[in-house]
């Protein structure tokens, strides 16, 4: 027998789930498992199971919880071997376990020997085995206990305990240089625990490694904020002596030189425990490896905001601590909206500020968050100072240093300072190419005749990432629209409730696959949607709060939950849990069985059918909810359909693995033919000679969005298409999307990817490694990561040299990467790439990586 607490109480007898009877007998037997091999008196067991109003008949019942558990422990017929003995034991009982069925133990023997790991500086095992044992965690501890409203000191402390766990583990990841994987894992955990001033200073030091400094100070400040208006305490020294550190770029934050050469080796891979001491041997001295070289220079699509701040008044007679304090709070506004919305404040002259989106990761709407933050600056300083500001969006040559912001230079900079110039007090000014890349912007009619567009307003974050449906046909996906409309059948037919994750990469489908099914939703079926944003103010609970909101408006909700389950204790409930999601709220606390409970009397009403969509942008909370509600759902007809990219596995490996009541649905590019098809109804009007339909299916891969930006593009009249030698340009749309994937990778990963662009369609590591000059062995361990993560795909192995050769997943992907490479440095990988081919094959078979 196995015993979980960590999570909903289970016992597992041969991995099937062994009943466990009423709340009572439950409570008992995780109280007795929290204190496993230890006597606990019967009046502590009382005081446990009635915190308050003890019954008369509370011994009497507690006897009956132990004889049931004594039949669970140890059914009749079966001996004694492998289960757990509850024995009656002066004043009380003991429940005797082997430690390592109990997931308790086995979590802190694992913690244990992780912190001896990391007290010997063995990082790379001490973060294997505390993942480990952070890997035993399905949920809070005894989770379904606490919802019945038991709240033992133990608990508590057990929570306590994993919170030092994961601080250890993450001091053992950023020793690795692991600083890129796990910045989101502390950014959702410090928000939960804002006065852990360890995972602060965690957070901190990932952020400045990843060349994020301002955003590190930020954390930095909202620390000290929580601690000193909340508890009236500064932070401690040692965070105080962070903040300086970063402030003065100081070389104790950075890596080791040998650790930033192996840290690749770390992403996707497990780490070993050092092995035992070799007997001392004299050999002659091994020159090591050169270090793996890290592109720092891009050409890169950003986006760019230039504020002038012109004080007047606000600065008085002009005396310059009057100055001081006004730049001081503009400044403080414009780092704010600019790290709020994902991007970087690259410096100022005087009262002159700079900002950068797309860097150092672009993402798929970089100009839309430029003017959303451009438009909350001039907001939020009207009061302050009359603000001119201008955006722009291009091509420009990205530098990225190993430490401190990213700089920009190009003709995009100049562009940018002159629509600022010629902004009025208080307007926001664009160019043309920012203004058709916002999607969620009001802009002025008509364009101002200076130049540039003017932004008026800006609508709510929410689904404003979400790009128009274009009407098309609905291609290769009956399959999967079939079964999802089976499940919809069964869940209605047995009052079931099933889970379904939808997934793929962007642009494939995923939307139009459930905009079906929903069209398909007729009475009594009845379907709530939600979805979540990249960026803006709801905090990533944003499939949650429209979901509460499509049921009712924050204004109605009271009566509509009156309705739905009646005036009383429970409607009150209700809505005091749900009043904070249908509003947005920026603090919006957890409370699933609330929330559970919530859907669950929707259902019982009728079948119903929640679509969740882009889940892999939510928040940690919603994604613990969504994965509660699938094991703690009662019997009642509810679908929930959530939609999400492939790096939603990534942030949750486990995601409804292994579940009942769960299926995965993963949508696969269209075929050639389904392109071609896709093509045709979007270019019906349009005469295309042969050679340029067969390269527009070939760019198109497969991926409907990349068809409709294409078909897009040929029929604008003002970009000529003509097939040339130079080929198809890339649609801006398609572009961020692959660039946002690309950027998603660790920087030298990405790097890898670059020469791979560069050697051609076909690479093997030992081509890579000589256009990158890069050690083979690392070059092989970082193509198998491009692998894992769907870059590139396995051709076999070359003939001649034996090296397992790779394939760019998309045909895109290569071009893309390729073009991020300056002239220069391009030129030269060319050249050693060309010179690694031209050798004779015999001595290639000398150079196997892989």
């Amino acid at each position: 027998m196995r015993f979980h607490l960590l999570g909903s109480l289970e016992v597992l007898d041969d991995d099937m789930p062994v009943p466990l009877g009423g709340v009572k007998q439950r409570a008992a037997l995780g109280y007795l498992l929290l204190h496993a091999n230890r006597v606990v008196a019967t009046s502590k067991l009382l005081q446990a199971l009635w915190s308050r109003d003890v019954p008369p008949t509370a011994r009497k019942m507690l006897q009956n919880a132990v004889s049931g558990l004594r039949g669970v422990l140890t059914p009749p017929g079966s001996g004694s071997e492998g289960s757990a003995l509850l024995l009656t034991h002066a004043p009380g009982y003991l429940l005797r376990v082997d430690p390592n069925s109990l997931d308790l133990s086995l979590f802190q023997q694992l913690t244990e020997q992780g912190r001896g790991e990391l007290a010997r500086g063995n990082w790379p095992a001490a973060a294997t085995v505390l993942r480990r044992a952070l890997g035993l965690w399905r949920g809070p501890v005894l989770a379904d206990l606490a919802e019945t409203g038991i709240n033992w000191p133990e608990l508590t402390a057990i929570k306590d305990s994993r919170l030092a766990t994961q601080e250890d583990c993450f001091e053992a990841e950023l020793a690795c240089g692991r600083h890129y994987e796990i910045i989101g894992e502390l950014e959702s955990l410090i928000e939960v625990e804002p006065y852990r001033e360890r995972l602060g200073g965690q957070l901190m030091l990932a952020l400045y490694r990843c060349g994020r400094q301002v955003d590190a100070l930020s954390v930095y400040r909202r620390t000290r904020a929580a601690l000193v208006e909340e508890l009236g305490l500064e932070p401690g020294r040692e965070l105080q002596e962070l903040e300086r550190a970063i402030l003065d770029h100081a070389p104790a934050l950075d890596l080791p030189p040998s650790v930033q050469r192996r840290h690749l080796l770390a992403v996707g891979r497990s780490a070993v425990p050092a092995p035992a001491p070799a007997p001392v041997v004299i050999t002659p001295p091994v020159a090591e490896p050169p270090a793996m070289e890290v592109t720092t220079v891009e050409r890169k699509l950003v986006s760019v905001v230039m504020v002038s701040a012109q004080l007047g008044l606000a600065a008085g007679d002009g005396d310059p601590e009057d100055v001081d304090e006004v730049h001081r709070e503009v400044s403080a506004v414009v780092h704010a909206e600019v790290t709020r919305l994902g991007g970087v404040v690259g410096g100022n002259v005087g009262s002159v500020f700079l900002a950068l989106f797309g860097v150092p990761r672009t993402s798929e709407d970089d100009a839309d968050r430029a003017v959303r933050a451009a438009l909350a600056i001039r907001d939020r300083l009207g009061s302050v100072a009359d603000a001119q500001i201008g955006v722009a969006t291009g091509d420009a040559l990205v530098r990225l240093p190993a430490s401190g912001a990213p700089t920009a230079s190009g003709v995009l900079l100049d562009q940018c300072r002159q629509l600022m110039a010629l902004a009025p007090l208080g307007a926001v000014r664009a160019c043309t190419t920012t203004r058709d890349a916002s999607s969620s912007v009001t802009w002025a009619a008509d364009p101002v005749p200076t130049g540039g567009w003017q932004a008026v307003s800006c609508v709510s974050p929410r689904g404003a990432t979400r790009r128009a449906q274009v009407p098309v046909p609905f291609v290769e996906r009956e399959r999967e629209l079939r079964a999802l409309q089976g499940l919809l059948d069964e869940v209605c037919e047995r009052r079931r409730p099933h889970f379904v994750t939808v997934l793929g990469e962007a642009g494939v489908g995923k939307t139009r696959l459930v905009c079906e099914l929903a069209a398909a939703c007729t009475s009594p079926v009845v379907a709530l949607r939600g979805t979540a944003t990249a960026y803006g103010d709801d905090h990533g609970y944003g499939p949650l709060s429209d979901v509460v909101r499509g049921f009712a408006s924050p204004e109605t909700l009271r009566s509509a939950l009156s309705s739905l389950v009646g005036a009383g204790e429970l409607a009150d409930r209700l809505y005091s849990s749900l009043a904070g999601l249908a509003k947005a709220a920026p603090d919006v606390p957890a409370d699933f069985p609330a929330w559970r409970r919530f859907l669950e009397e929707i259902a019982d009403s009728g079948p119903l059918v929640v679509f969740l969509e882009d889940v892999h942008w939510a928040n940690d909370v919603v994604l613990d909810f969504v994965e509660e509600l699938g094991e703690q759902a009662g019997s009642v007809p509810l679908l929930v359909i959530a939609t999400a990219r492939p790096e939603l596995l990534q942030r949750r490996p486990s995601w409804f693995g292994g579940k009942r009541n769960a299926t995965t649905i993963s949508l696969e590019p269209l075929t050639h033919n389904g392109s071609r098809s896709l093509l045709n109804s979007l270019l019906a009007a349009r005469e295309l000679p042969s050679e340029l339909w067969q390269a527009l299916v070939s760019r198109v891969g497969g991926n409907p969005l990349f068809a409709v930006e294409y078909a897009r593009m040929v029929s604008d009249p003002r970009t000529p298409c003509l097939h040339n030698e130079n080929g198809l340009p890339v649609p801006s749309a398609v572009r961020g999307i692959l660039t946002a994937q690309v950027d998603s990778l660790p920087f030298e990963v990405k790097a890898v990817l670059q020469d791979a662009a560069i050697v051609g369609d076909l690479v093997s590591p030992g081509a890579v490694a000589a256009t990158g000059q890069r050690d083979p062995g690392d070059v092989a361990k970082a193509l198998e990561l491009l692998e894992q993560r769907d870059f590139l795909r396995r051709q076999g192995r070359n003939s001649e040299t034996g090296e397992i050769e790779y394939g760019f997943r998309h045909p895109l992907v290569r071009d893309v990467v390729a073009d991020q490479l300056p002239r220069a440095v391009r030129t030269a990988k060319q050249e050693r790439a060309l010179a690694w081919f031209e050798e004779p094959a015999l001595d290639l078979t000398d150079r196997r990586a892989g």
